[in-house]
């Protein structure tokens, strides 16, 4: 019986560090589908600039936009929250105020100054969201 006990407690540790290992370097999800969203984003934007930026998104048409996904990068990426500031509300375009991005970048930025966020945001941005900044902001 202490053989068997012993025995299970050891693969219980061995079962928890492979565990530890996968989780630790599996790539975080939700991050990976922040950047795939942005990347879609910002293809979209190259194509028609700030009105395909701040338009209501539809997936089901694939029609990507800071708006896609119930607005959810707003409220996940400051620096895009800070870009849909700036960009869709100066002027407004395509009834982007009221909208969930709108509201949820509101939040995320807290009050801080959006053209000021993307500034300090992009020095350390990469990839798409790089470009897309770079799209909207002289830098």
């Amino acid at each position: 019986m202490k053989s068997a006990n012993s025995f299970l407690k050891r693969l219980f540790v061995v079962f928890a560090v492979v565990i530890g290992i996968v989780v630790q370097f599996s790539p975080a999800p939700a991050q990976a589908g922040i950047t795939d969203n942005i990347a879609k984003v910002y293809d979209s934007a190259k194509v028609g600039g700030k009105q395909y930026l701040c338009r209501k998104a539809d997936v089901t048409s694939g029609t990507f936009s800071v708006r896609s996904f119930e607005g959810e990068l707003c409220s996940n990426s400051r620096t895009i929250a800070g870009l849909s500031q700036y960009v869709c509300l100066n002027p407004e375009v395509a009834s982007f105020k009221g909208s969930q991005c709108d509201v949820k970048g509101n939040k995320k930025l807290g009050g801080a100054d959006p053209l000021t966020v993307v500034k300090e945001e992009a020095k350390s941005a990469t990839g798409s969201l790089l470009s897309l900044i770079k799209l909207f902001v002289p830098l």
